[in-house]
């Protein structure tokens, strides 16, 4: 992004960018937990699998979030940013929320991603959060640790953007909701020089994103990130050209007994754009093994994936965490 773009990113998506930037900073990683069945099928494909939220177990927190993104717009902070709105395009205001209403179904049902968590170092670092197994690996569980580049790239080169979960009330997603107004107030001329057109289509992917990245503050432990990815919001935008086809396919496939669309993300770098480290070598920097009778076999078999995707020392990154298995 160029330098105006990240101010922007500061200054419309303050929580993300201040979430962002503490990553980065500190050099946090993340996690993905989830079965050695999976596990094994994520190193064979070399691809990450995004699903629909309607049949992942958080569906019910898109209600929550837009339940605490509605009160927020029709607030004093909604109207004054509406205010705002018109100041750059007069009928803005109604167009974004006939947009919004009209587009609605597609956060339901057309939006897909994949969950990640906060990775801490010590006893987490040896055995994994033992929440975590039993919310998502409770039997023959596989957690994957990441390094943070690619996830926190500034890079437009898939479309795809990670999110922080944002643990909130809806008083506090109140005052988060100011500080985003706040920005836009204190941007205002550049807005204008951007136009109507803009402000629309980023304030439709900072909606979305508010409604998909929000959660009951009961759930802070998980210290959660979301990769989205809106293919029919890029369709609505003239964005969901061939190259994004090819960058991240869609397949049907049956999960659970469950046919459903999901989409690919390949661990594949397009340095020419700016998104590097994406890579398996580069992007598992350990592999926990969790709750499991076959430990050892698990183990090896995840081992084995790994050296063929050209992982050095595969083995030395590859851990049992000795979790006892409850049956």
């Amino acid at each position: 992004m160029t330098e105006q773009e990240v101010a922007l990113f500061e200054a419309l998506m303050p929580y993300a960018a201040q979430e962002t930037t503490r990553i980065r900073d500190n050099n946090v990683r993340f996690v993905h937990y989830t079965t050695a069945e999976t596990a094994i099928k994520i190193l064979r494909g070399g691809e990450m699998w995004l699903r629909n939220s309607v049949v992942m177990n958080d569906f019910s927190e898109v209600k929550y979030g837009m339940a605490c993104l509605q009160a927020a717009w029709k607030g004093e902070h909604g109207q004054r940013l509406q205010k705002l709105m018109a100041e750059v395009q007069a009928d803005l205001p109604g167009i974004f929320e006939s947009t919004f209403d009209a587009q609605f179904n597609d956060v339901h049902s057309e939006t897909y991603l994949v969950s990640i968590s906060e990775h801490a170092t010590g006893l987490e670092d040896q055995y994994g959060r033992l929440s975590m197994w039993r919310a998502y690996a409770p039997r023959n569980g596989v957690a994957f640790v990441f390094n943070n580049t690619p996830f926190i790239s500034e890079s437009n080169a898939l479309n795809a953007f990670t999110s922080p979960v944002n643990y909130a009330t809806v008083d506090s997603f109140a005052d988060d909701f100011k500080a985003v107004v706040d920005g836009f107030e204190a941007n205002l001329d550049t807005l204008k020089e951007l136009g109507g057109g803009w402000l629309h289509y980023t304030l439709l992917r900072a909606f979305r994103a508010a409604i998909q990245s929000t959660k009951h503050p009961s759930f802070v432990e998980e210290r959660e990130w979301r990769v989205l990815y809106a293919p029919m919001l890029l369709h609505r935008e003239g964005l969901l050209s061939e190259q994004q086809l090819e960058r991240i396919p869609t397949e049907i496939v049956t999960l659970g007994g469950v046919p459903q669309r999901i989409f690919k993300i390949p661990f594949r770098n397009y340095p020419d754009e700016g998104f590097v480290g994406a890579t398996i070598p580069e992007l598992i920097e350990r592999v926990l093994i969790g709750p499991a009778i076959d430990s050892y076999m698990i183990a090896q078999a995840v081992i084995g994936e790994l050296t063929v995707a050209g992982v050095q020392n595969a083995d030395q990154k590859v851990v049992i965490t000795g979790v006892p298995l409850r049956v």
